[in-house]
């Protein structure tokens, strides 16, 4: 089993995973660049490049690959264009330049012009490319890109595709571990492309204007008032590792980018020794759920230097936002991860593609025995963001 892992730029982590023997690559990006990729850079570790060229000299003296990400799936039609096109090439030079093992990237157009311009630069998937059947995959190999990396919603629990994909494909297939995103989310296209113009490069602090992710804010609510979405969710317990294993896959991905040292090697750890007795959110990333200390402390750090700098109306805006994310992470939601003992093994009979959720309700009654938290304040919350989000369809920020 080999395990890639976040990274956030901080070089103790990169200390702990040396002695995980598992984890053999390690991704990350800057948190704004010309590409983007799948993160807000409001909400990652600010770095320089100085410093990221030393942290991946130091990641690859402790014998772990690093793969930078490209992966915003919109680049504004940068692509299109000869001036855009030599942007494009100035900077995955300069990232080549940096000692990067890899680069991963959802954009196909930009795949197929570093490999025409970059022929030995290695090229990781990115599920923010949307390969979501056979034919798409098999395209995405054709161009050169290995490993490729499953969309979570569509293969996580369908074992059938999963073993067909894994029977059709020479190259290497990567799956994530313990992303928790809403189960075929009608929004994960809208949101990739949201967070990857919030990534790229644009006018500096406070000029940058607000991200409000009323995506996330939207699934939050939705897992407020709906405990069984915690389950539907595509994650993979560390207890089941082997069953993907026996189809094939070997390798498995590990995020957030925006945790804390602490969580990662947590996180490292659990998927490492196939067990974690407690709460899966521990390890498993919800931004407004799980841990409350489980994010990098820069980020709170950066976001108090900047709000002074921030007009008037943002201001007040964000730390509205503040004060709401923080009382939704004090519901201290429990995922009980020994209560989930058996549930994957249900949806080897269940064919969520053509199965009506309330119909089934086999994630309800999972959620009954392992879900826990007090539904009447998540109500309350709920609330409160359907007020954020009335204010934000009506255009009053």
């Amino acid at each position: 089993m080999k395990l890639s892992v976040a990274a956030n730029w901080d070089f103790e982590l990169l200390d702990g995973l040396a002695t995980i023997p598992q984890v053999t690559s390690v991704y990350a990006k800057l948190p704004f660049d010309l590409v983007g990729g799948g993160r807000p850079g409001e909400v990652l570790p600010s770095v320089t490049w100085e410093t990221a060229a030393a942290y991946i000299r130091a990641a690859r003296e402790r014998g772990l690959s690093f793969c930078y990400l490209l992966n915003a799936p919109c680049l504004a039609n940068l692509e299109q264009s000869r001036a855009g096109k030599e942007r494009l090439l100035d900077f995955v030079g300069r990232i080549v330049e940096l000692g990067v093992d890899s680069v991963s990237i959802s954009n196909l157009a930009l795949v197929s012009i570093v490999r025409r311009n970059f022929p030995n630069l290695a090229i990781r998937g990115s599920v923010l490319s949307w390969p979501t059947n056979l034919p798409r995959l098999q395209h995405q190999a054709s161009l050169g890109v290995d490993p490729l990396i499953l969309p979570y919603s569509e293969f996580n629990r369908d074992f059938d595709a999963l073993a067909r994909i894994r029977s059709k494909l020479a190259c290497g297939v990567v799956l994530f571990a313990n992303i928790a995103c809403i189960y075929h989310c009608s929004y994960l296209a809208e949101h990739a492309a949201s967070v990857g113009h919030a990534s790229q490069e644009g006018a500096p602090p406070p000029d940058r204007p607000q991200v409000i992710d009323s995506y996330l804010w939207q699934c939050t609510r939705r897992r407020l008032l709906e405990p069984h979405d915690f389950l539907m969710s595509r994650w993979i317990r560390p207890e089941d590792l082997a069953v993907y294993e026996d189809l094939g896959y070997d390798e498995f991905k590990i995020i957030d980018r925006s945790r804390s040292t602490g969580w990662l090697l947590r996180a490292a750890r659990a998927y490492a020794q196939r067990r974690y007795e407690g709460n899966l959110l521990d390890i498993v990333s919800l931004e407004m759920f799980g841990d409350p200390g489980g994010f990098h402390p820069s980020i709170n750090h950066e976001t108090s230097k900047r709000l002074p700098l921030a007009p008037r109306e943002e201001r007040r805006l964000s730390l509205r936002m503040l004060r709401l994310r923080e009382r939704v992470l004090s519901l201290h939601v429990q995922i009980d991860n020994a209560a989930l003992a058996g549930f994957l093994d249900g949806f080897r009979s269940i064919d969520c593609k053509a199965t009506v959720c309330d119909e089934c309700r086999y994630c309800h009654r999972y959620a009954e025995r392992a879900v826990h938290y007090d539904q009447a304040a998540a109500a309350g919350l709920a609330a409160e963001i359907d007020e954020l989000m009335d204010e934000f369809t009506a255009a009053k920020w």
